[in-house]
């Protein structure tokens, strides 16, 4: 008999979030204490087999103009990947309706979900979502990525990528580039800095400096989150913020400085936090987006950042997709309409 409850133990959560292959670390426990640090309401349900938990949703309230709000599950939810397609279909029925329940219950508009289901399980999900109130939408976090398995040895790792990737890991090392993993919170700065100058010159958006701030403050000390650092002649040149978790090391957020471009320091600082994963006892790194292969746009934001990343080998993963579970159908039709003219 399958009940319905909240989450309140650390140890049980990430019991089940962790031993899922390719684990989801915004889904974990400490994620959720992250949000709650920058004043954000977390939930936590879970579907429970007698005193095993077979199935999650870590849930962040999210605002909206005119005083509305809706809730996000990112790369959730988690289903138990031990369980057969039936009782993985029935299991996450279950959750679907607890959840929606829950978040109608307190004026919800609608919940994202992103459950971390590839696209060769579109079958599977259908049966989810049937007489659901559902739709697809935009994600949050990125569709495509590239996961490298770290049971490799470092040398098969190196023979894996791109000639031009090796070449320039051993050229960083020979121009004297140092890698380090910041030992004071202060640290951030530097990270912030260059984020400034990546985000203008590759055009994207990013967060701002208090939210990486705040994230390093609140996942630092538990070694949850490491902030990587790159120099060259004592000058930071490149900073990558890394989450370990599960089986999984995913390389969050990197940013990078307009000098010393010559010596190629995010290549050196990529290999290190492989490595560091590798040593770790992690199973995969997660490069944590990339432009989708079938896709022919060399201008979009991240074609950059996609070569770059595709230079160290690993698979390309696509997850299903992103889609909203209605709540109220008549603020969900106002919210598109507002987002067809600013994206919220």
């Amino acid at each position: 008999m399958m009940e319905i409850r909240e989450v309140d133990s650390k140890e049980v959560l990430n019991s089940l979030v962790a031993r899922q292959p390719r684990a989801q670390f915004l889904q974990s426990w400490q994620w959720g204490e992250f949000q709650k640090s920058i004043n954000r309401e977390v939930w936590r349900l879970g579907i429970f087999e007698g005193e095993q938990l077979v199935g999650a949703a870590q849930i962040i309230k999210m605002p909206l103009p005119l005083g509305r709000h809706y809730f996000y599950c990112p790369r959730g939810p988690i289903i138990d990947a031990a369980l057969d397609s039936n009782q993985f279909t029935e299991t996450f029925k279950i959750l679907v309706k607890a959840m929606s329940d829950k978040a109608k219950e307190a004026g919800g508009l609608f919940i994202r979900i992103e459950p971390p289901l590839e696209t060769n399980n579109k079958k599977l999900f259908d049966q989810v979502a049937e007489n659901v109130a559902m739709e697809a939408t935009h994600f949050v976090q990125p569709q495509d990525t590239i996961y490298i398995d770290l049971k490799s040895t470092e040398d098969e790792l190196l023979q894996g990528m791109h000639q031009k990737t090796r070449y320039n890991i051993h050229l960083a090392e020979r121009k004297g580039v140092v890698v380090r993993v910041a030992d004071k919170l202060e640290d951030i700065q530097l990270f912030n800095k260059l984020n400034e100058v990546t985000t203008q010159r590759d055009r994207f958006r990013s967060h701002p400096g208090q939210y990486y701030q705040a994230m390093l403050n609140a996942l630092r000390p538990s070694g949850f989150m490491k902030l990587f650092l790159a120099s060259i002649d004592n000058e930071v040149v490149a900073a990558s913020l890394v989450a370990f978790f599960g089986d999984t090391a995913t390389y969050v957020h990197g940013a990078s400085s307009d000098s010393h471009r010559n010596v190629m320091a995010p290549h050196l600082l990529q290999w290190s936090q492989i490595q560091q994963a590798k040593k770790s006892g992690h199973t995969f790194y997660d490069l944590w987006g990339v432009v989708p292969s079938d896709s022919d746009n060399t201008n979009h934001s991240w074609a950059g950042i996609t070569r770059f990343k595709k230079g160290f080998g690993g698979q390309e993963v696509s997850w299903l997709g992103a889609y909203d579970l209605i709540l109220d159908n008549f603020w969900y039709k106002l919210y598109k309409i507002a987002r067809g003219f600013r994206k919220i």
